[in-house]
């Protein structure tokens, strides 16, 4: 009868008894040159009664060629392989009112290592956004894996004894159980004093893996913790500096990997933070990528985090009662195989440049892997410098550079650039995905760097536009906070963000440290929920109890709509993120009153695009809204 509405008849209808009706449906998927995009209207499933005890969608997908990508920018998507060209991706939730479309993006092509881009035009010659999706091809990813160095760092402190002794060491003889036969492995033991299982680096055969699980089996804890030292070992004892060595030696060619894992903070040796991060970089000469698993809350995490971002890793924190081995081997199953190493992503083309891209350093590219890369681009009229006007778009090679079986590889691939037509736009998720990761990268900077009123006011912004709350701008759900006073929603972020750069160790560290690496590290846009509202996108560093259960916040003074915000005040006012200035107190002159369902009404609503229509849909009975449309405030009651 027209977009989403069907009209059934079903007979009998008994009265107090269930009927069901089934309804099957054809729909064509969309292409865009290998990417197809899989949709289900799931949002409809927000007007049931109540929470729906079940919800399963299941995506089965049969190719004629390697299928190379598979993600979801709406729902997490457990991903089962059946072979290369099948692949099945399931959603499971329980008690939930879906309240988002339902969308799967695949991309089948027989390469080596695929790479898609999807872009998202900006406003008024603003820079646009990007989202590139890299990954191996699952049939030639066994054949390429890469043989890699590993040395696991080992903390066997005094605070390691009784239960977290034993995770350890069963995370420990995880990863000795799972080398490839081509690996070379050690392992550095540390509490006051540092020592390893071997002199050097020793191939992963069963005699080295027999004497290293017997030695495993001996160690105890007790001591001090000599952060310092256990990592200039790993570091200078297996990788030294200024050894020349033939382009094909293991050193130059083999991946190489540190696992440091401590429960504490350092006290013997070298304590001081600058002094061991310092440290660390000059002896890893040889770019050895470091991964840190900081146990329970006696831990830096701001060492840990800086650590890892010279080291090109990642942290991660692991709760007071929380396994260790579950994490230690899930990260090491991840990065078991490597396929292609030092990962660079380029877009070429005429008046092309990118920014803001997150991660910064794409890293290793291991077999089973998919690395998710947002990013703005611009283009720009090389004659006259001013932003293109092409309504075709650029034609732009996207560039993926690496060590690709033992040599410095180029994959190349052709792409389109969009300038214009962002009403049509389907890849509106970039645009929000990108904020989300650029809001965790600003949280980074404070919690690593120290107050900065510039990232502050920019938080603030891009939280304010795409209704992405955090625990460090929940205060924008607060229905008297008034949006309109910059500096007062300023002087309420550096309040609330404070405790980034005071609270670096505890559970107020890990939790802070936790949250920064969810959004910094988010593979899709937050959805909106069935209830109307939003999830904080983190954890109150002052409700530990609610982070050790994983727990989550929702407000309900906040939606999203649009790809925007909408915000509730006082007196059940809805103010669109677009019309944030407007002081509701005063309303000025110029604002415009439309009645909803009025014939203007329906006159703005023709002229609307899509994602403006969505925004005055979410308005209830009973409510007022307040928002921009092309340049003129309105409001609807």
């Amino acid at each position: 009868m027209g977009f989403g509405l069907y009209k059934t008849s079903a007979f009998p209808l008994e009265r107090g008894k269930p009927a069901k009706v089934i309804v099957h449906y054809t729909c064509v998927c969309r292409k865009d040159r290998d990417l197809v995009e899989v949709w289900y209207p799931l949002n409809t499933e927000k007007f049931s009664a109540k929470p729906i005890e079940d919800v399963t969608v299941t995506v089965d997908i049969k190719t004629e060629a390697d299928i190379t990508a598979v993600y979801s920018p709406t729902h997490d998507l457990s991903v089962q392989r059946k072979d290369p060209r099948h692949v099945v991706g399931t959603y499971h939730a329980t008690n939930a009112l879906p309240a988002t479309d339902f969308q799967v993006f695949y991309k089948s092509a027989d390469e080596d290592v695929a790479a898609t881009l999807l872009t998202r035009p900006g406003e008024d010659g603003e820079a646009g956004y990007f989202l590139a999706l890299v990954s191996p091809n699952p049939r030639s990813a066994a054949q390429t894996v890469v043989a890699k160095d590993i040395v696991v760092v080992l903390d066997r402190s005094g605070s390691m004894s009784d239960e977290k002794i034993t995770q350890a060491k069963d995370a420990l003889s995880f990863v000795l159980n799972n080398f490839n036969a081509e690996d070379r492995f050690n392992v550095v033991v540390y509490s006051d004093s540092v020592e390893t299982f071997f002199d050097a680096l020793v191939p992963a055969d069963p005699e080295h893996l027999g004497q290293a699980r017997d030695r495993l089996d001996r160690i105890t804890a007790g001591g001090g913790t000599n952060i310092h030292e256990a990592l200039q070992t790993a570091m200078e004892k297996h990788w030294p500096r200024g050894k020349d060595v033939p382009a094909d030696h293991p050193l130059a060619t083999r991946p190489k990997y540190v696992l440091f894992l401590t429960d504490g903070l350092p006290t013997v040796g070298v304590t001081d933070e600058g002094k061991i991060l310092a440290n660390t970089a000059e002896h890893n000469a040889w770019g050895a990528r470091l991964f840190a698993f900081g146990v329970g809350y006696d831990v830096n995490v701001r060492l840990l985090d800086k650590l890892t971002a010279e080291g090109r890793g990642r942290s991660d924190y692991i709760k007071p009662k929380e396994p260790i081995e579950s994490k230690v081997s899930s990260l090491y199953t991840k990065i078991r195989n490597p396929v292609m190493t030092d990962l660079k992503l380029e877009i070429k083309g005429p008046g092309v440049t990118i920014r803001d891209m997150y991660p910064r350093e794409l890293g290793d590219l291991f077999e089973g892997d998919q690395i998710v890369v947002a990013g703005r681009f611009d283009l720009r009229d090389s004659a006259s410098s001013r932003p293109t006007s092409n309504p075709a778009g650029v034609q732009a090679q996207l560039l993926i550079r690496g060590v690709y079986q033992g040599q410095e590889r180029t994959f190349e691939y052709p792409v389109t650039l969009q300038v214009t037509g962002r009403k049509e736009n389907p890849y509106a998720f970039v645009e929000q995905l990108w904020a989300v990761r650029r809001i965790g990268w600003l949280l980074d900077q404070i919690q690593l760097h120290g107050e900065n009123r510039e990232v502050i006011d920019e938080l603030v912004k891009l939280s304010l536009a795409y209704g992405i709350i955090t625990p460090y701008t929940s205060f924008l759900a607060d229905e008297t906070t008034q949006l309109n006073r910059p500096r007062i929603l300023a002087d309420k972020a550096v309040l609330a963000a404070r405790p980034l750069r005071e609270s670096y160790s505890g559970a107020a560290g890990q939790v802070n440290a936790m949250n920064r690496q969810a959004l910094a590290q988010a593979a899709r846009a937050p959805a909106a929920l069935g209830t109307g509202g939003v999830q904080v996108l983190g954890h109150s560093t002052s409700d530990i109890a609610a982070y050790e259960a994983g727990q989550v916040q929702t407000v309900t003074t906040v939606r999203q709509a649009g790809n925007q915000a909408v915000y509730r005040r006082k007196g059940n006012v809805w103010v669109a993120a677009n019309a944030a200035q407007v002081d509701l107190e005063n309303l000025p002159s110029e604002v415009r009153t439309v009645e909803r369902f009025s014939e203007d009404y329906f006159q703005l609503t023709r002229a609307n695009t899509v994602a403006e229509n969505q925004v005055l849909a979410s308005q209830q009975p009973g409510e007022e809204l307040i928002i921009t449309l092309r340049g003129q405030v309105y409001r609807i009651r």
